[in-house]
């Protein structure tokens, strides 16, 4: 997927039903009355944002390449005794995955940090959250400093104890959180990796279901993805679907542990990453929140598709397309509704274009 940002300016370059030279390479026609013969640019023509809107200005712009939005992500990961089973463990293949995942040469803008569960006394683990939001090993960028950081930390663990998920969550959600809040430029994310159901500090599921919810809200949004190991994952479903991803991946100990659990992870990166965008700026400074729109063209050819905005999440649309702001008051990002996204997603020659300038085109 290729994601182009065309800038809007403000300035007007001529309205009505004749189409606006705004760049090079191309032709998206003449609006009905244009001549894109002798020119080398291409036109866009007068779009109507709504039946009782009008037509959006047309505006000159500049095309510049956006960047994906870099990735921080927490795992916090089950070390309870019973990941100390199979031949070769759980622990080890989990291990080996994440070493596996770790070193991949594509992860440029992908930044991990790691806690495990349970701490402290094996007949007691602690079920205070501030724990559990006190790193093993920071969320950083991943320079080798940091893949060997992280290789020594899991290499110095044992399984052993309970599975206080309660706790570990919620010290996942705090510590990502502040994290994000430091770096309002990146998607954050935790990543729940556990083979069983809690077994102590609070075990009811619902509760951990609303800890995980917990993130979705405010912001930054924090979503929770869960990757389950095992056979005794029942409830894991509904600690995801809390945490905004819907259900959870799981790994079967019959097949290769280590295999499903990279690919998992895999899965997850690309999941978090794939249709949020940064709202690009104008070469003047802040763009108008209220002058921002998303436009689809198909790889296949079709005609470019301008997608509506939401006022948030909630309000996406089962099936159609939309978008929303990160935050409405002071937007930072553009997020692309889930429908939309599984659209933009399979279409892998596709382009998102963000114009900036014109009335936004709403739900």
């Amino acid at each position: 997927m290729a994601v182009v940002v065309a800038l809007l300016a403000v300035a007007v370059a001529g309205c009505g039903s004749q189409g606006v030279q705004i760049g090079d390479g191309g032709s998206w026609g003449d609006g009905g009355n244009g001549d894109a013969a002798g020119d080398s640019g291409w036109w866009w023509p007068p779009v109507e944002a709504g039946p009782n809107d009008g037509p959006i200005e047309a505006c000159a712009a500049e095309t510049t390449r956006a960047q994906q939005l870099p990735l921080g992500m927490y795992i916090m990961l089950d070390k309870s005794g019973s990941m100390d089973e199979g031949s070769p463990t759980k622990w080890v293949s989990i291990r080996g995955a994440l070493a596996n995942f770790l070193s991949q040469p594509t992860l440029t803008g992908v930044s991990v940090g790691l806690q495990y569960f349970p701490l402290g006394n094996l007949s007691s683990p602690s079920c205070n959250a501030a724990d559990y939001a006190n790193p093993a090993v920071p969320i950083a960028a991943l320079t080798q400093p940091q893949q060997q950081a992280i290789a020594t930390s899991l290499l110095a663990q044992n399984p052993n104890g309970n599975t206080p998920t309660s706790a570990a969550e919620q010290g996942a959600i705090n510590y990502a959180k502040t994290w994000g809040t430091a770096h309002p430029d990146h998607v954050v994310i935790v990543v729940l990796a556990t083979d069983g159901e809690p077994t102590s500090c609070d075990t009811d599921i619902g509760n951990i279901a609303t800890i995980a919810q917990g993130g979705v809200n405010g912001t930054p949004k924090v979503l929770t993805f869960v990757i389950g190991v095992g056979n005794s994952l029942s409830n894991l479903n509904d600690i995801a679907a809390g945490g905004g991803t819907t259900q959870a991946f799981i790994v079967d100990t019959n097949g290769n542990v280590g295999q499903q659990f990279l690919d998992a992870l895999n899965t997850i990166r690309g999941t978090a990453l794939g249709c949020v965008y940064t709202l690009p700026s104008p070469d003047g400074g802040t763009p108008d929140f209220d002058k921002v729109n998303v436009q689809y063209t198909p790889g296949s050819g079709g005609a470019p598709q301008l997608f509506p905005r939401v006022n948030g999440q909630a309000d996406c649309p089962a099936s159609g397309d939309a978008w929303y702001y990160d935050n409405p008051a002071a937007p930072t990002k553009i997020n692309l509704c889930p429908s939309t996204c599984d659209t933009v997603r399979a279409d892998a020659n596709g382009t998102v274009d963000v114009l900036l300038g014109c009335k936004t085109i709403l739900e």
